[in-house]
C-alpha cells in the first residue's frame, strides 16, 4: 500500500515535507514515527505528523526508510510540541526533535580524506587561485583519518567548505564519503542461565555438581551461583557478576555451556541503574511521617482534583522546609494506586540525586530519571521504560515535560519559579513550567506549582482566580524559621572587620559551627576566583577576544577564562598593555571565598574540611551525588557554592547559611533582577534550621540593607515583596501584565546586523494596541563568540491579546516580508518568546 505523508523535519522553518512511503498496515498507524528521508544532497529523520490530503505523487522522493515499529509521539505528544512550535515560534521538527533522546533522530554525515599529501609547488599554484582550497588540503595533510565537515569549519573558521571540498574531490585531491548514523538502540551484555535439563531435574543437578566437585572446583562453585541466583530471580546472571562472584573465569563459563550445564544468552542492559556501591542520600521512607493539617489540606485538594480526571492548577505555596516534598510523596502514591502515572520536573540537576533518593526510599517500582548529564544511552534507556510502561514515575530537568507517559494523571513543577526551566539554546525556547500546564490541559491532568517564593506571574495568576491557591505557612516537624541578620559590609570595612570579602561576623559564627561539628553553606552566585584582572597602574582588563566581556580569574588553573564562549588563556603577573605586575585581582568567586577561609582558619590552627559545588566542581559524572554525600556525612564542614546550594537541598546538620554579596544581582539590567535576588535569599536562607532540635541562623552580607528584596526577604515576608513588585511590574508594562519577547540579531558583520535589525523593526506596527515595540538596541553584552548581537524588544499586552494569537499573527507577517526583502545569510534572527534574558 502506497501513501503520502507529510514530516516534520527539523530544520528552522514552519514548512512540512511531502513523501511517498510504501507499507502493509493501516495508514493511521504511520502517524508519529519517524522516518529517514532524502532532503537535498543529505539524509535526515524526520517525524510522520499527517496524512497528506493531496494525492498527487509528481515530485515527490519516496521514504529512504521507517525507523519504527510503532509510533514514537501520542496524538496527544504531536499536540503538545505543535502548539510549542506555534506558541515559541520555532520549527516542529526541532522541537520534536528535542522531545526524544538526541541519538534517535540520525542523519547522513559526510566525512573527508585527503588521498596524497600536495608538493610544495602543487600547494602553491593552488594557494595562487584559491587561498581557501590551499588552506583545506594543508590543514587536511595533518590528519590520517576521515574528518567531518563541521570539525573542518570549526578549525579554518572560514565560513561554509562544501563546495571547495566538491570541487577538490572534482580534481582527485580527496575522497569525501557519505553515510548515515546509527540509530540508538538499546545496549546488551553475556549472561548464563542454567539449562532447562538441570533446572526440571534436581537430581540430575546434584549429579553434575557432584561430578564437577572430583573435576573442577571452579565450575563446581560457578555452577552453583548461577543456580542460586536463577531460584533468587529467575532470571539470567550477567557473565561479568558470575565470573566475579565465584571468583572464576570465562574458560569456566565456555566450558560448563560444552557440557550444556548452562546456556550463554544477550540481555538487555538499564544504563540508567545505579550502581549498588552508591550511597543512598535518604535513609527513610518519608511516606510514613504525619502530615500536618496544612499539608493534609493540600494534599486533600489535589487528590479531589485528580479524583474527577480534569485538568486543573494549584499553586503550593509553602515556605522553606514546610513539606512540600511529602506532599508530592503523598499524591504520586495516590497516582500510582489508581493506574495512572506521574511526572516531577525539577529545575537542577543538582537537585536530583537527593530527590531521587527521597522517593526511591518510599517507592519500590523503578523510577525513570531524565536530565542532560546523562549520556544518550543513558536517556534513552530512561525513555523506553517509560514508553513501555516500565517506569509509571518520572523524575527530570527541564527536558522530562516530554517523557512518553500514558494515562497522565499528575505533573509537579518544583521550584516553578526557576529560570532555568526556561530553554535558552538551542532552540526551541520554551518554559518547561507553562509547557506542563498545556500538557496537563491536553492529558487532562492535575498540575501542581510549588515553590516558597512563587513567580510573581504565578502568584498573580492565582490571585485572579487562573489557579488555586495552597499555603503551608508552617515548617514540617516543629521546626522554626532561621533567625535571619544584615551585616552591612560597608559598616564592617570602615571599622576594619573584613578578611577578604567575609566580614568577622560570619567568620566568628562559621567557627562555632565547625567546632561543634555542624554543617555550613556559604553562597555566592559567582564562581572562579576573582571576577577580573585589573592593572593598577594602566587600568588594562584582560577581555575575551571572542565577547564583550571581561575573562573570570581561575586561581586553581591559573587561567583567565570565558564563561561565554569558553575562551582561556594563561594568566600572567604582568600587564600585557604596560607591563606592570603585579596585576590586581578585583571581585570574589567561590573560589577566592574557599582561599579565604583556609587562611583564617590556618591562623587559628583548626582545619575545616571545605567543598566547593559549582559548575568547576560539578563538570564529571555523579560529581553532584559526591560532594552532597560527603556533606551529609559530616566529613564536609563547610559547602560553597553558586545558586547550585540555594534550593531543594535538605540537611538536618546545617544550623549556618552565610549569603557572601547579597547585591550580585540587585542592578542587573534586568526587570527580574529584584525578584532573583528575594527569591535566591529566601531560598538560600531555607537551607539552615530544618530540624526541630537545632536552631537556623542565616547571616546576610549586603551593601544595600535598605533595599526592599533584602529587607522582604530578612522579614520572611512574600507578600510584602509580591505588593511592591506587582505596583512596579504594572507601572512599567512587565510580565505578568504583558508577554516580554526579544529578537535577537547575530553576525560577525556588524553594519549587516544593525541593518537588519532597523529593517525588521520597521516592518512592526507601531500603534501599540497589541505589542509596544523598542530598539533595536545594543545589549550589555554586544559580542558574543565573535558575533554581533542587536535586540528588538516586545512587549505584549496582555489584555488585549491574552492568547498571544496577534503576536504570533505580527511576527509571523513582518518575518515573512522580512525574510522576501531584507534577509542576509550572513545575520541569523533568533524569537524569544517569554524571554527570561537581560537586556
Amino acid at each position: 500500500m502506497q501513501s503520502i505523508v507529510n514530516i516534520a523535519i527539523p530544520i528552522p522553518g514552519k514548512q512540512l515535507f511531502s513523501y511517498i512511503i510504501e507499507h502493509d498496515f493501516d495508514e493511521c498507524m504511520l502517524i508519529g514515527r519517524r522516518a529517514l528521508v532524502p532532503f537535498g544532497r543529505r539524509a535526515l529523520t524526520g517525524y510522520i505528523v499527517e496524512l497528506s490530503i493531496n494525492k498527487k505523487t509528481d515530485g515527490l522522493k519516496p521514504v529512504f526508510e521507517l525507523l519504527d515499529s510503532e509510533p514514537v509521539f501520542s496524538s496527544e505528544m504531536l499536540e503538545l510540541t505543535k502548539w510549542l512550535a506555534d506558541y515559541y515560534f520555532c520549527s516542529w521538527g526541532i522541537v520534536l526533535k528535542s522531545a526524544i533522546p538526541s541519538g534517535m533522530s540520525p542523519k547522513s554525515v559526510i566525512k573527508v580524506q585527503l588521498l596524497h599529501n600536495p608538493t610544495e609547488a602543487e600547494l602553491h599554484e593552488i594557494r595562487k587561485k584559491s587561498p581557501k582550497k590551499a588552506a583545506l588540503i594543508e590543514f587536511l595533510s595533518e590528519h590520517n583519518d576521515f574528518l567531518s565537515i563541521n570539525y573542518i569549519e570549526d578549525n579554518i573558521k572560514s565560513g561554509s567548505v562544501a563546495s571547495h571540498l566538491e570541487a577538490l574531490e572534482q580534481n582527485g585531491w580527496l575522497t569525501i564519503n557519505r553515510m548515515v548514523e546509527d540509530d540508538l538502540t538499546p545496549k546488551t551484555q553475556k549472561a548464563v542461565i542454567l539449562s532447562e535439563e538441570l533446572v526440571k531435574d534436581y537430581e540430575l543437578f546434584k549429579n553434575a555438581l557432584n561430578e564437577l566437585d572430583k573435576k573442577s572446583i571452579k565450575q563446581s562453585l560457578l555452577l552453583n551461583f548461577i543456580n542460586h541466583k536463577y531460584l533468587e530471580s529467575q532470571k539470567p546472571v550477567l557473565v561479568s557478576e558470575a565470573i566475579a562472584a565465584s571468583k572464576s573465569n570465562y574458560q569456566s563459563i565456555t566450558a560448563l555451556a560444552k557440557k550444556s550445564y548452562i546456556q550463554i544468552v544477550e540481555i538487555e542492559i538499564d544504563r540508567t541503574e545505579k550502581p549498588l556501591k552508591i550511597e543512598s542520600l535518604s535513609q527513610r521512607d518519608e511516606s510514613k511521617l504525619d502530615l500536618n493539617n496544612e499539608q493534609s489540606n493540600a494534599l486533600n485538594e489535589i487528590l479531589r482534583a485528580t479524583d474527577k480526571s480534569e485538568f486543573d492548577v494549584f499553586l503550593l505555596h509553602g515556605v522553606t522546609g514546610s513539606g512540600k516534598t511529602l506532599v508530592y510523596i503523598h499524591a504520586i502514591k495516590n497516582m500510582i494506586s489508581s493506574g495512572k502515572t506521574a511526572l516531577l520536573i525539577v529545575p537542577e540537576i543538582s537537585l536530583t540525586p537527593q530527590l531521587i533518593d527521597r522517593f526511591k526510599s518510599v517507592f519500590r517500582e523503578k523510577i525513570a530519571v531524565l536530565h542532560s548529564r546523562m549520556s544518550e544511552g543513558e536517556r534513552f534507556d530512561g525513555w523506553r521504560a517509560i514508553k513501555k510502561g516500565d517506569s509509571r514515575i518520572v523524575i527530570g530537568a527541564r527536558s522530562a515535560i516530554f517523557a512518553p507517559l500514558d494515562n497522565l494523571g499528575l505533573i509537579i513543577v518544583d521550584e516553578e519559579h526557576e529560570p532555568s526551566f526556561k530553554q535558552q539554546e538551542p532552540d526551541p525556547k520554551y518554559n518547561a513550567r507553562d509547557v506542563a500546564l498545556v500538557r496537563g490541559k491536553i492529558d487532562k491532568a492535575v498540575v501542581v506549582l510549588g515553590s516558597a517564593t512563587p513567580s510573581i506571574e504565578s502568584m498573580y495568576n492565582a490571585n485572579t482566580g487562573k489557579y488555586k491557591l495552597l499555603n503551608i505557612t508552617q515548617r514540617a516537624d516543629g521546626a522554626n524559621l532561621p533567625k535571619i541578620e544584615i551585616v552591612n559590609i560597608i559598616e564592617s570595612k570602615r571599622k576594619g572587620e573584613v578578611t577578604g570579602i567575609l566580614t568577622n561576623s560570619l567568620l566568628s559564627e562559621i567557627e562555632k559551627r565547625v567546632l561543634k561539628k555542624e554543617g555550613v553553606i556559604l553562597f555566592q552566585n559567582r564562581r572562579g576566583f576573582a571576577v577580573y584582572l585589573e592593572c593598577p597602574e594602566c587600568g588594562h582588563i584582560p577581555m575575551c577576544k571572542n565577547c564583550s566581556v571581561t575573562l573570570t580569574y581561575h586561581k586553581a588553573k591559573s587561567q583567565l577564562r570565558c564563561h561565554y564562549c569558553g575562551f582561556t588563556v594563561n594568566a600572567t603577573k604582568k600587564c600585557n598593555a604596560c607591563s606592570h605586575s603585579p596585576m590586581k585581582e578585583v571581585g570574589f568567586g567561590t573560589q577566592r571565598i574557599e582561599d579565604d577561609l583556609n587562611e583564617w582558619f590556618k591562623n587559628k590552627e583548626i582545619k575545616p574540611v571545605i567543598a566547593r559545588m559549582d559548575l568547576d566542581t560539578t563538570s564529571k559524572k555523579n560529581a553532584h551525588r559526591k560532594i552532597l554525600q560527603q556533606f551529609s556525612n559530616g566529613l564536609t564542614d563547610i559547602l560553597i557554592g553558586t545558586q547550585m546550594v540555594a534550593k531543594g537541598l535538605d540537611f538536618e546538620r546545617v544550623t549556618l547559611v552565610g549569603v557572601v554579596n547579597a547585591d550580585l544581582q540587585l542592578y542587573l539590567p534586568d526587570f527580574r533582577a529584584s525578584e532573583r535576588t528575594f527569591q535566591l535569599l529566601t531560598q538560600v536562607s531555607g537551607r539552615a534550621g530544618r530540624s526541630s532540635e537545632k536552631e537556623g541562623e542565616v547571616l546576610i552580607q549586603s551593601s544595600h540593607p535598605e533595599h526592599t528584596s533584602i529587607q522582604s526577604a530578612v522579614k520572611g515576608s512574600y507578600d510584602l515583596f509580591y505588593e511592591n513588585e506587582i505596583r512596579a511590574r504594572k507601572e512599567a508594562l512587565y510580565p505578568p501584565f504583558t508577554r516580554f519577547c526579544l529578537i535577537l540579531f547575530v553576525g560577525k558583520n556588524l553594519i549587516k546586523v544593525s541593518e537588519c535589525s532597523k529593517n525588521f523593526k520597521e516592518l512592526l506596527p507601531t500603534d501599540r494596541k497589541h505589542i509596544l515595540a523598542l530598539g533595536p538596541v545594543e545589549p550589555v553584552i554586544s559580542k558574543v563568540r565573535n558575533n554581533y548581537r542587536k535586540l528588538i524588544v516586545i512587549k505584549n499586552n496582555k489584555r488585549t491579546d491574552p492568547s498571544g494569537k496577534y503576536l504570533r499573527e505580527i511576527l509571523s507577517k513582518a518575518n515573512d516580508k522580512y525574510n522576501e526583502e531584507f534577509a542576509s545569510s550572513e545575520v541569523k534572527v533568533v524569537f524569544d518568546i517569554d524571554s527570561y534574558l537581560g537586556l
